[in-house]
């Protein structure tokens, strides 16, 4: 007779199921230990995010306040976080209630934060292996109920294959929670105390990093309710920060000179396909950044500043670089668009911001998480997004003007840094290599000349609001002694270059609002040198234009190919070039990547 040996998976298997159909364990929907086991490490972003539950129910019992507080038993480190609130606390068997997971009061409530009665255990547990909560209500006594993952861990909570979670007892909270309210003033006649002991999972550890990490992360997640609410973290006020930093009084809105630019909002109303009727909105709104807004003062007129030379407002933009996601004015998610939509670049798009703040009454079309920091909005959310707040079409505004601002400060950065222009010193230096003969300076070219430079004046005059004679002669002034200059105009539908002499300086246009300036003159890989090469190459083709008789074939041949051929045909090819596939060196990407 063959004996079958049974694969050890096998053997588990039984084994188990034997377990459950003892008396002392049953066919629970779940099994209490590997439960709590999975929930502690069911993930959230920071400890600001698993705070942030907690502070979500002690908004939502009507509190007035908030404290972090942190308890020592020595060292730099906190031993011992408490949350402390004066809402209207928990009677002693919601106490207990409250740290049972699917317990929560509010699975119907679409008014506030809480839905499933999850957040206050796993946000916990996440963080550390005890949390306690101690409540009290008006005229009542202090109780407390804990939970314990050693204590579960060791079995001491089992009953077969159930975990029950021990009574609320009459308690007062720590010391360290009770001297707080003392010194401050504040009674505790009724409010909520959660304290997390046994910190394994808080980062940052330190006393110092780990307050400002939640004072700025706290700032912008409750940035719609700190007038209501404020909160406090080791005795420092969170103040409230827009990562779009359109709120004037909010955190760095007015940290330098700097002003992000704010575009007109949309309101986008979703509505039952059944009935027709309006079932909640998506509120949107748009700020643009200038190309300087992330630079310290002393390095707004540089090319590249570098680390040193960026300012606190760049972390914010950094970590809400996407779209960022708000459910009833609380901050839940950044994410970034479909691909196939648009694309972001985590460099050049910190430069545009964009709040979509939802009502709750939506949240089956954005797919909110348990742990209220996810979103996955709907395709249909999308298609309204693009379609009715014209998303996409407002950042793609809001980037083409950044890559203008940009490139002007890059352009006179490299101009100031090497006093006479690279492709100016170039194609000076080539004069002598010419071979055809330099144009007669005849008295129409002097009269065409001197026209040039009053029409720029004019130009010039009417957008300062001045004379033109004042500006002409600051012209001459500034371009005393250049034969030749650079400069750029912003000419929508117009060639991409010009040029032309202005008195005795012969000047080459760039227009900013062509293709050829914004994706390749000053796009994402452009460099110094590159742009020297172009310009070089830009000087060639205008000196040939400027050079011909003023009405002269060859010169009517010159202005008609740059108006009707050259330019619209070079701004189809480079929009063709955008969804073309471009391997670029580490050394280029690196490059682009620094330039903040």
């Amino acid at each position: 007779m063959e004996t079958t040996t049974v694969p050890e998976g096998l053997q588990a298997q039984r084994q188990y199921i034997e377990k459950l159909e003892s008396e002392h364990f049953g066919w629970d929907i779940l099994v209490g230990d590997a439960f709590v086991r999975g929930m502690r490490d069911i993930g959230y972003k920071s400890t600001s995010f698993a705070m942030a539950e907690l502070i979500d129910n002690a908004i939502q019992a009507a509190a007035s306040r908030v404290d972090i507080v942190f308890g020592f038993d020595g060292g730099a480190k906190p031993t011992k976080i408490a949350i402390i609130d004066n809402g209207h606390g928990m009677e002693a068997k919601m106490v207990r209630a409250s740290l049972i997971w699917g317990a929560g009061t509010r699975a119907e409530n679409r008014e506030g934060f809480g839905k499933y009665g999850y957040g206050l255990p796993s946000a916990s547990v996440s963080q550390c292996h005890r949390v306690s909560v101690f409540s009290k209500i008006p005229g009542g006594e202090w109780h407390r109920a804990y939970l314990d993952i050693d204590e579960i861990k060791d079995g001491k909570w089992s009953k077969g294959n159930r975990i029950e979670m021990p009574a609320a007892a009459p308690m007062d909270p720590p010391d360290f929670v009770l001297q707080h309210l003392e010194e401050r003033g504040r009674s505790g006649d009724h409010g909520t105390v959660v304290v997390w002991e046994g910190l394994d999972r808080v980062n940052p550890k330190l006393r110092q990093e780990l307050r400002n990490s939640l004072v700025t992360n706290l700032g912008v997640i409750y940035r719609n309710y700190l007038v209501a609410t404020p909160i406090t973290v080791d005795c420092v006020d969170v103040q409230p920060c827009d990562p779009l930093f359109l709120t004037e009084g909010f955190r760095y809105y007015d940290l330098d000179e700097d002003r992000a630019v704010e575009l007109p909002p949309a309101t986008v109303e979703v509505k039952d396909k059944g009935t027709g009727q309006v079932i909640g909105r998506m509120r949107v709104r748009y700020a643009r950044m200038p190309a300087t807004f992330f630079r310290k003062p002393e390095f707004k007129h540089t090319n590249r500043p570098g680390k040193g030379g960026t300012n606190e407002r760049l972390d914010i933009a950094d970590a809400n670089n996407g779209i960022i996601f708000l459910r009833n004015g609380r901050q839940i998610d950044v994410i970034r668009p479909p691909r196939s939509m648009r694309s972001i670049n985590a460099t050049t798009d910190r430069f545009w911001a964009v709040e979509v703040n939802f009502d709750a009454t939506l949240d089956e079309l954005f797919s909110i998480t348990t742990s209220k920091q996810q979103v996955r909005p709907d395709d249909s959310v999308w298609d309204m997004l693009k379609d009715k707040a014209k998303l996409f079409d407002v950042i793609g505004e809001m980037f083409t003007t950044y890559k203008k601002d940009a490139s002007k400060i890059a352009t006179k950065a490299e101009q100031a840094k090497e006093g006479k222009r690279a492709s100016v010193e170039a194609i000076e230096g080539a004069a002598k290599f010419r071979t055809t003969k330099t144009p007669d300076e005849t008295p129409e070219r002097q009269q065409e000349a001197e026209a040039n430079l009053e029409q720029e004046a004019r130009k010039r005059a009417g957008k300062a609001g001045v004379k033109p004679e004042a500006i002409e002669r600051e012209l001459v002034a500034e371009r005393e002694g250049r034969t030749h200059e650079v400069e750029t105009e912003d000419m929508p539908g117009a060639p991409f270059m010009r040029c032309v002499q202005e008195g005795g300086t012969r000047v080459l246009y760039l227009n900013i609002a062509h293709p050829f300036y914004t994706e390749l003159y000053a796009g994402p890989s452009a460099t110094p040198r590159l742009r020297a090469g172009l310009e070089v190459l830009l000087w060639t083709l205008g000196n040939s234009e400027a050079d011909a008789d003023p009405e002269s074939e060859r010169r009517r041949f010159y202005e008609r190919e740059r108006v009707s051929v050259w330019s619209p045909q070079l701004a189809d090819a480079l929009q063709v070039l955008k969804g073309v596939s471009v391997m670029e060196s580490e050394v280029e990407e690196a490059e682009a990547g620094s330039a903040a």
